[in-house]
């Protein structure tokens, strides 16, 4: 699997080798690439699809800085990966607290971003962690057990018992022990606002019907917060990482939204 080297670090990723569209594909907090490998095998026959392991995580170089983990932060390293490998027209997918990087990314540069889809994000209004959260955080990496509840909590679907769930559990261990307190706290700070009025560009959310992360009134404020947001699709059979628990139905959507005619939201954002 291939690597890059970036003015903010090397960054491990993989790829669906095609043409067009090109699909980017972000992982949440406890993820890494690899929860994106069923769906990028699921990619039909000519489309590119590129996964790659945040700055801290799976094979990609590890920071000391707690301060790396920052939204402002995540989001130079993903223009750094977009502007490595020359990305001028992308769909971009993300998980999660991913959410985010990928919105600001959007409102950034809306004339390279085609589409953005939103599996389980950050509700629109922002998130606030309780303070006695953050000890419960700093501690989860170093215990197993408690690495294994959460894990499983955001993919209630998946077997406990699956060699998938090991890997991915082993994988997660593997995090620097204050990443999801750093990651929790750079969302804390992020206050979107107004500014998600300005994503004209055609956007879909999609939450697990079990999602106890995202409670579906908070998915709907979303929804309505984002004027390109017109799909808010539920996947039966998934909690919070449909990517994980049903793949082939989270790709099913995907490729349709992807394929539509989007010359409308061309109009809309020559409006604005």
């Amino acid at each position: 699997m291939p690597y890059i080297d970036t003015e903010r670090g090397r960054i491990h990723y993989r790829e669906r080798p095609g043409q067009t569209p090109v699909l980017l594909f972000l992982h949440s907090n406890l993820g890494s690439s690899r929860w994106w490998e069923p769906l990028l095998a699921s990619l039909p026959e000519g489309w590119r699809g590129l996964a790659y392991d945040a700055i801290g995580y799976g094979d990609s170089e590890r920071p000391e800085g707690l301060e790396r983990y920052s939204v402002p932060a995540r989001l130079r390293d993903l223009i750094a990966f977009i502007d490595a490998l020359d990305l001028t027209q992308m769909h971009l997918v993300a998980h999660s607290t991913a959410a985010p990087v990928a919105i600001e990314y959007a409102l950034l540069a809306p004339e390279r971003v085609v589409t953005l889809t939103l599996v389980g994000p950050p509700p629109a209004t922002g998130v606030q962690t309780p303070k006695e959260a953050y000890p419960l955080l700093e501690r989860m990496i170093s215990d197993r057990e408690m690495l294994t509840t959460m894990l499983s909590a955001s993919a209630p679907h998946l077997d406990r018992e699956s060699p998938e769930f090991a890997q991915y559990l082993a994988d997660a261990a593997t995090l620097a022990p204050l990443t999801l307190s750093a990651i929790a706290r750079g969302l804390d700070a992020w206050k979107p606002g107004d500014r998600l009025r300005r994503l004209t560009l055609p956007v879909m959310i999609v939450r697990g019907e079990d999602d106890i992360m995202l409670e579906e009134k908070d998915a709907h404020l979303t929804l309505l917060a984002i004027p390109g947001a017109g799909n808010l699709e539920i996947l039966h059979g998934a909690g919070h990482s449909p990517m994980l628990e049903t793949p082939d139905g989270l790709a099913e959507l995907l490729i349709t939204f992807i394929a539509e005619d989007w010359d409308d939201f061309e109009a809309i954002r020559d409006s604005v």
